[in-house]
């Protein structure tokens, strides 16, 4: 006799077992059916037992609000929705990190804000005086963020006729204060770095000068960089693959994410000479998997690498470098070296072309290709 299903928005016995392929991390897994009657497979992972309990119970506390009748009505929650929303969103391709931060704001500023209000009650006026609340409390990028998911989640009440429109489309646009501009690195400037580095202590004990110097010859992302590894450095063809970014989840670690950006940002490049005699010595040393680890010889962080950086330039022109004027650097030589829009943007890993063109050339015109653009720029040449 087949086995009855489950009632909608309930779920059968967890199981617990070692996570595949991830030391000292356990995955809990259920049978959970949806509110559209599918029956699925749900599973988290934590550092142990318990904790991946708790974490695929917290996810399943997010899936099983099932709106009376089946349906999202104008006496919804605005929490309800969201809950309904944070699910779609954990089910779709949108990167980890973006998933971390979309729900860490919800919980942290929009579902004590706005959680309790019906969505009758989601007016322009209401909503407006919010984001400005959240945009003076905790800062623009707090707010743009907020003012996506809500846009979000009172969108999904428009799809299901519970609001007639959304009223996110309607706020007062945000005010934008002049930014200050990033510290950009010239080769001179660059030359001036490089010999302070060389004259810090701190410098060699965070592992920054091959790191720095790396980063001027691929122009990578930080996350890119950290996330290479040997088998990923092809010597004998001289290429090397940046296919992940390290990130960091929130009761997990940090683990290497299997995609960069974008789709482009999926790419095999061939750096210059220099930066391969480099990755040589260096790898002549390691004894790890990872280029660049951390002093344990773990993944390293990417945020306490751009802290260590910031530490060891604080005081000094370079303040406040973040490691990707050095992507800025490498897209400034490649242009200066006469190499095409479509070659910067594959070197760098841009989704458009565009985008390389309005932010980095002033000309154009035919180049021989990366690696030999940027062999001139080997340390200690000339």
């Amino acid at each position: 006799m087949a086995r009855p299903p489950l009632p909608i928005g309930t779920y059968g016995e967890i199981t617990v077992t070692p996570a595949p392929g991830r030391r000292l991390r356990f995955r809990a897994r259920v049978r959970f059916r949806d509110v559209d009657g599918i029956t699925r497979h749900v599973e988290r992972v934590g550092p142990s037992k318990t904790a991946a309990i708790n974490n695929l119970r917290e996810a399943l506390r997010d899936r099983q609000w099932t709106p009376a009748g089946g349906e999202i009505t104008a006496d919804s929650t605005i929490s309800a929705v969201g809950a309904v929303w944070l699910r779609d969103l954990d089910e779709s391709d949108r990167a980890i990190r973006t998933k971390i931060t979309y729900r860490d704001v919800w919980t942290r500023h929009l579902e004590p804000a706005v959680g309790s209000l019906r969505l009758r009650d989601a007016r322009v006026s209401r909503v407006d005086a919010v984001i400005r609340q959240l945009r003076e409390r905790s800062g623009p990028g707090t707010a743009k963020h907020a003012k996506v998911i809500l846009s979000g989640v009172l969108g999904l009440a428009v799809r299901h006729d519970a609001l007639d429109a959304n009223p996110v489309r309607d706020l007062t646009p945000a005010r934008s204060k002049p930014s200050s501009k990033p510290l950009v690195l010239t080769e001179s400037s660059w030359d001036g770095l490089r010999a302070h580095l060389a004259d810090s202590p701190a410098a060699g004990k965070h592992d920054l000068r091959d790191l720095t110097e790396v980063l001027s010859g691929l122009g990578c992302r930080i996350g890119e960089l950290l996330a290479l590894d040997w088998p990923r450095v092809d010597d004998v063809v001289g290429t090397v693959a940046i296919e992940g970014t390290v990130i960091r989840v929130p009761g997990e670690g940090l683990f290497v994410q299997s995609h960069t950006k974008s789709d482009a940002g999926m790419r095999t490049i061939r750096p210059p000479r220099w930066v391969f005699a480099l990755l040589r010595k260096r790898h002549a040393d390691s004894h790890g998997p990872w280029v660049f680890p951390s002093t344990r010889g773990t993944l390293r962080d990417p945020d306490n690498t751009r802290k260590a950086l910031r530490e060891v330039v604080a005081g000094t022109e370079w303040q406040g470098l973040h490691p990707h004027a050095f992507r800025h650097l490498v897209a400034t030589r490649l242009d200066a070296a006469g190499l095409t829009a479509r070659e910067i943007a594959d070197y760098l890993g841009h989704e458009r072309v565009s985008m390389t063109q309005d932010v980095y050339m002033s000309r154009k015109s035919i180049g021989t290709g990366a690696a030999s653009a940027l062999q001139q720029f080997e340390p200690g040449r000339g």
